[in-house]
């Protein structure tokens, strides 16, 4: 900074006759500040830039609240939306409240210097209250696969700990392109993914859940459907006849009960109801890995339970 600002007066001596010294002056300051400031491109498009590392972060989701964690700016979140329980340690850090309705008064009392904020499911009202406060907001919404890595190297530039989050980022990488190797390849077999019961939801080819399936060799049966959480009916389900039916099982009952006496749709009769052991597929985290790992086993095992082609 003091042979920039050495420079700039001795331009200043050379060029004020020449009616240019405005523009010199101008340069340095922009290159004098570039140096200093941090700037990433959210999932929004947005441009975020600090003045410096951020040190106290609000995260409103879940997922977000991993991916900092896995970026090595954990000790740095110091509010959290409703479940975040993972890590551990996230569970100990204040609420602020969830996507729907957000503590306010909470937020600023923590004085934060940066908000961490999921757009998928954070509304609209909550996101204008939060820029009403003027501090900086990154918009995170991954919805491929290699987003998770890129979200991850951002929160770490943005907490200034690019030296933690880049060798976890580039490690990520690696499983999701083993298993890409691994199963992509595979005879492909059409899936629909049951994201929830009651009302019937899936997933179209915009969610990350989508991306897995193509990853295991699978093709997602509603991937060409508007919404990005559509929800669908059962004759649809049937009309698009699936070669396996995939949900979480999510410690209740049996989500598949009700494809069960529907024999003549592949799924059933070829015994490919398969509820995933693993949770992971609703996080955009870190974690989403091992939910692909899972998904892609369950779906090669419901390759080898179809009858071969005549």
């Amino acid at each position: 900074m003091q042979r920039i600002a050495t420079i700039a007066r001795t331009i200043t001596r050379r060029v004020l006759h020449a009616g240019v010294i405005g523009l010199a002056l101008s340069t340095l300051a922009i290159r004098a500040h570039a140096g200093d400031a941090i700037s990433v491109v959210d999932d929004s498009g947005r441009t975020v830039t600090l003045s410096a590392p951020a040190h106290r972060i609000v995260s409103l989701a879940p997922s977000t609240t991993e991916l900092l964690f896995a970026a090595g700016a954990g000790r740095y979140v110091v509010g959290t939306s409703s479940y975040s329980d993972y890590p551990p340690e996230a569970t100990q850090i204040v609420q602020v409240g969830d996507a729907m309705m957000i503590n306010m008064e909470r937020i600023v009392s923590l004085k934060p210097d940066l908000i961490i904020v999921w757009s998928h499911v954070d509304s609209a009202a909550v996101l204008e209250k939060l820029q009403v406060l003027g501090i900086p907001v990154y918009y995170s919404e991954p919805r491929r696969i290699a987003d998770i890595a890129k979200s991850i190297i951002d929160m770490g530039t943005l907490a200034g700990t690019t030296a933690q989050a880049r060798p976890v980022a580039d490690a990520l990488n690696e499983r999701f392109g083993a298993l890409r190797s691994q199963y992509a390849a595979r005879p492909p077999i059409r899936v629909f993914y049951q994201v929830w019961e009651r009302p019937l939801m899936t997933v179209n080819g915009q969610q990350m859940i989508s991306d897995a399936i193509e990853l295991c060799g699978g093709v997602n049966i509603f991937e060409n459907l508007t919404a990005t959480v559509p929800t669908v009916n059962r004759e649809a389900v049937v009309a698009a006849n699936p070669d396996v039916i995939v949900t979480y099982d999510g410690e209740t009952e049996d989500a598949l009960a009700g494809w069960k006496t529907l024999t003549t749709m592949h799924a059933t009769a070829w015994g490919n109801l398969v509820a995933l052991s693993t949770p992971t597929l609703g996080r955009s985290s870190p974690r989403f890995v091992e939910g692909v790992e899972n998904l892609c086993i369950e779906l090669d095992r419901a390759r080898a339970r179809r009858p071969a082609a005549k």
